[in-house]
């Protein structure tokens, strides 16, 4: 019997590329609304926008918080790209308060590294040279793990940090407690230090 060569079926090989890009490019272009609530700016929530939480930048291995100064009603100011005199610092342990969209600016002093919360469901890249604006919305109070998702070198394994979650009083008392001992001069005690700023 002879064999019998064929080059395929062309109409069949039209059909499985054209319906698979046609469900793809629907797929893209149904979600683009939620891609944009997440990743464009001029869609974040207000508040959020308005009154970004903190800076963090990741550096090997340690993930560094910088939050906004207090004014003289001991409330946050406004968060400046810039680093002010007055702005509060902390490593590895990221407060957020509960209910409230919270934006929060990422930069990278380094390499490349992944913050991640997995618990929230939040990743973003945070890239040399860059200030990226992630949001998020915590709903339940309680301490979660902050990690690094991207291997940033040889102790990426212990780069790990914390977001506790808490009432908008217990955040506005971590950051008197935070102002108080930033300000302690070894002389007074810290909560001497913090009535002497009210």
């Amino acid at each position: 019997e002879r064999s019998w060569f064929t080059h395929g079926s062309h109409s069949l090989e039209v059909i499985w590329s054209v319906v698979p890009s046609v469900i793809l490019l629907f797929l893209a272009l149904y979600q683009m609304d939620v891609w944009a609530l997440f990743r464009v700016q001029s869609f974040f929530p207000k508040e959020a926008r308005e009154a970004p939480l903190a800076e963090i930048t990741a550096r090997q291995f340690e993930w560094r918080i910088r939050y906004p100064g207090l004014d003289e009603h001991g409330k946050p100011k406004k968060l400046q790209l810039k680093p002010q005199p007055d702005d509060l610092y902390t490593v590895n342990d990221l407060h957020a308060p509960i209910g409230r969209a919270v934006m929060i600016n990422l930069r990278s002093d380094d390499v490349q590294h992944s913050f991640f919360l997995p618990h929230l469901r939040v990743k973003q890249d945070a890239v040399p040279g860059q200030i990226i604006p992630i949001w998020f919305q915590p709903t339940k109070q309680g301490t979660f793990d902050l990690t690094c998702a991207e291997l940033c070198g040889w102790g990426h394994y212990k780069m790990r940090a914390q977001l506790v979650v808490e009432r908008e009083t217990d955040f506005q008392a971590y950051l008197q407690k935070l102002k108080a001992d930033q300000n302690y001069d070894g002389h007074a005690t810290p909560s001497a230090v913090a009535k002497k700023d009210e």
